[in-house]
């Protein structure tokens, strides 16, 4: 009987994990194709200064709710305190700097893994090629050339160290999902508008040391490519 049980947690977990490889498929609907030259519509997207501004007026409020709380209480003999990210801890470094001479801070997002993610986005810049194939998703921004195999999942560079990464097609969108080791889980969706003509990249960064965040960015068809300059890979 326990063997017939262990082996019954055994195929569970094989299921398990055989859904999380095919949650995102390999294969587009009939008819989607993303595919084409695309630039950027500032006046249709989110403004990213705002959602930064935001991003810097919550760390703020945090900030000064830490440098005005009171001193965590020492351990206990024997107590071992908790531990953090490499992020969170980094983070919060620099947060727990006090004001300077007139009254000056450091700018609380600049260690921030949050903000981070936005600044790598917006510094690829306002031109994106799509390349489509069966086995192939390319996304080339001139400066920098993103590959991905449709379905498939790898572990990569992220915020904080590595992330297991997964990319393919759900539903309309093609979606790149990153979980880092110990940054903010990063998504990406990107799908065309209901009359085709735009694409729309949605970029869901989750809760890390702020509330997470979403940034809608809006692409028109166009003839223009982006400036080539010697391609890097992230």
């Amino acid at each position: 009987m326990r063997m017939l049980r262990a082996a019954g947690v055994l195929v569970c977990a094989v299921a398990a994990l055989a859904g999380c490889a095919t949650r995102l498929a390999a294969d587009p609907p009939p008819g989607v194709r993303l595919a084409g030259n695309w630039k950027l519509d500032p006046a249709a997207s989110d403004d990213p200064q705002k959602v930064l501004a935001q991003m810097r007026a919550e760390a703020i409020k945090i900030i000064d709710r830490r440098l005005n709380a009171p001193p965590p209480p020492p351990p206990r003999p024997g107590q071992h305190g908790g531990t953090s990210s490499q992020s969170q801890e980094q983070y919060e470094d620099a947060a727990q700097t006090q004001p300077g001479p007139g009254g000056q801070r450091p700018d609380p997002l600049q260690r921030s893994p949050m903000a981070h993610v936005i600044l790598t986005t917006l510094a690829r810049g306002d031109f994106l090629t799509v390349r489509q194939t069966p086995g192939e998703m390319v996304f080339d921004y001139g400066t920098s050339t993103r590959n991905f195999t449709p379905g498939a999942r790898s572990v990569v560079s992220a915020e904080g160290g590595v992330g297991d990464q997964t990319s393919g097609w759900k539903g309309r969108e093609y979606v790149i999902e990153i979980r880092a080791q110990l940054g903010p889980d990063v998504t990406e969706r990107y799908g065309l508008s209901a009359d085709g003509r735009q694409l729309v990249e949605t970029l869901h960064i989750g809760s890390g040391e702020l509330p997470a965040i979403t940034l809608r960015r809006v692409y028109y068809s166009t003839s223009e490519t982006a400036p080539q300059q010697l391609p890097t890979n992230d």
